[in-house]
């Protein structure tokens, strides 16, 4: 009987080969899963951002005087702490009816390619 110390060398490469495929498939799941993590981070901080002002207006309550529908636009670099976001909040009265307002916030980021919107209603 032959006896036998250690790996050949094709047995070696064959090894290395397969060790070599796993980490690259591990690879790009790593790389999905950074995506997926960093678009998350913008859905968080875009809903944060329409939550505070959707706040904001529902504690000012309904305005009376609005007669017409209003835009406020708060551009890329001009939100504290937020530069790379955009928010517009537009208050549309006698929607759905009159004595009611309807007032939509929407958090762009990446140049507009995403958004988020909130939306409620303004009761007198």
């Amino acid at each position: 009987m032959h006896n036998r110390q250690g790996f050949t060398l094709v047995e070696v490469v064959i090894a290395m080969g397969l060790v070599f495929l796993a980490l690259l498939a591990l690879s790009g799941l790593a790389t999905v899963s950074w995506k997926g993590a960093a678009t998350g981070r913008h859905l968080t901080s875009a809903t944060v951002l329409a939550q505070e002002k959707v706040e904001e207006f529902t504690l000012a309550g309904y305005n009376p005087i609005l007669l017409s529908k209003v835009a406020i636009d708060e551009p890329y670099e001009s939100l504290p702490d937020f530069p790379l976001y955009r928010r517009v909040s537009t208050i549309n009265p006698s929607n759905p009816i009159v004595g009611l307002q309807t007032l939509t916030v929407t958090v762009s980021w990446a140049d507009d390619s995403h958004a988020v919107s909130l939306s409620t209603i303004l009761a007198e």
